[in-house]
Order: structure tokens, then sequence, then C-alpha cells
């Protein structure tokens, strides 16, 4: 059974790893959240109607304001890791998407949660 104990030290081990890797991938954890959404918003509606989703999708999962996630989109946007096009069903709303380069930064990213489990299970064993 996970406990309390066990959770802080996954947190401890995690955000180890995060601070490392940052400095290497030029990557904040903050960012990597969004760029998550993002994914995991775009796998979701690729299913479903083959788009990017809409950054109130964004505020829903991460439980952020509008504002920050603008401001972050837009950093993310100027560093090539996503892209907007406008949605053909609501002219006001944009789709968000990752790009090429969001993509293979995601999947770096998602390397620290692999080393993370690889180590967890290590000491387990």
């Amino acid at each position: 059974m996970m406990t309390k104990e066990h959770i802080h030290r996954i947190h401890r081990l995690a955000h180890r790893e995060w601070t490392a890797a940052a400095r290497k991938l030029d990557l904040s954890f903050n960012e990597f959240e969004y760029l998550s959404a993002v994914q995991a918003e775009e796998d979701r509606m690729r299913i479903e109607d083959a788009h990017g989703q809409h950054l109130q999708d964004i505020v829903a999962t991460l439980g952020v304001t509008k504002a920050s996630a603008s401001t972050m989109i837009a950093k993310l946007e100027g560093r090539g890791l996503v892209t907007r096009f406008q949605c053909q069903v609501d002219a006001r709303a944009q789709h968000i998407v990752l790009t090429d380069a969001g993509r293979a930064l995601m999947a770096q990213g998602e390397a620290v949660y692999e080393r993370v489990a690889a180590r967890l299970n290590s000491t387990n064993e």
C-alpha cells in the first residue's frame, strides 16, 4: 500500500531528477506540464475530431488561470514547441498542438520519469 512517506520519497526523487534535467533540456517542470497537457488533449482530440485543443481545455486540465495559460502558450509558441491555428467551428478560438520540436522535448522530459521509475524499482527489489 502507498503511504504518505512513499509519495513524499517519489516526489523528492522526481524533483531532484527534474532539477538536473531542466538545465540540460532548457525546459522547466512547469513548461513540461503545459506540453504534457497539450499532448494529452491532442491525443484525445485526434481520435474524436483530428485537431488540437483550445486554451480553455489546458486551463481546465492544469487548473490554472486563462491569463497564465495564455502567457505560457505564447512563450512555448515563441520557442517553437507549440503552434496555434484557427478553429473551423469557433472563429474566436484557436487550436494548440505540439510541433516536432515540442514532441522531441516531451520525449526527453518523459525520460525523466522513466529514470525515476527505474530507480524506484531497483530499490524496491
